[in-house]
């Protein structure tokens, strides 16, 4: 069984208004943890993005660097 643990947020009213209008009472915790779920995976995931982009350039740099030494011009 899953460990659940209660939480308070604030939230604007009209998203709560919301939620309870379209998210049925005993369905709007899973609905919230769920969503929350996603928005950390697409963190995690961007994240991830942004440091293999980073290393990219490094590495591009320094291959840049390598061929100016070696002089031997091949990309």
């Amino acid at each position: 069984m899953i460990s659940t643990e209660k939480v308070t947020v604030s939230l604007p009213k009209e998203t709560i208004d919301a939620l309870r209008k379209e998210i049925p009472r005993r369905k709007r915790s899973k609905f919230i943890a769920e969503i929350i779920k996603k928005q950390l995976r697409k963190v995690k995931e961007e994240a991830l993005i942004k440091a293999y982009k980073e290393a990219y350039a490094e590495i591009k740099k320094e291959n840049q660097e390598f061929d100016g030494v070696s002089g031997d011009g091949i990309s």
